[in-house]
């Protein structure tokens, strides 16, 4: 997930972490300024080989969000990412054991 907050966030803009913990989980909030606006639905971006603009003309596989997702879920938590306009936020949540 910093990997591309690094890669695809405003330049110089901040990066926001936000940890919760309660008594069964640990969510983890990350929200950050994209360099580029965010023209497409959630559910696509989280697809395998999709990128959040296609004509960005930066290195990178569009795998990063669906291979965190599969680890995040391969460890029974939860990957849910909200975007508004520039605006992403990823939210991280994972069981206590």
């Amino acid at each position: 997930m910093l990997s591309n907050v690094f890669a695809y966030a405003l330049k110089e803009s901040r990066v926001y972490l936000d940890i919760e913990d309660t008594d069964n989980k640990v969510s983890l909030t990350i929200k950050n300024i994209s360099a580029y606006e965010l023209n497409i639905p959630v559910n696509e971006l989280m697809e395998r080989f999709k990128r959040g603009d296609a004509t960005r003309n930066t290195e990178g596989s569009g795998l990063g969000l669906a291979v965190v997702e599969s680890l995040i879920n391969l460890q029974k938590g939860s990957l849910n990412i909200e975007i508004d306009g520039d605006l992403f936020k990823a939210i991280i949540r994972m069981p206590k054991f």
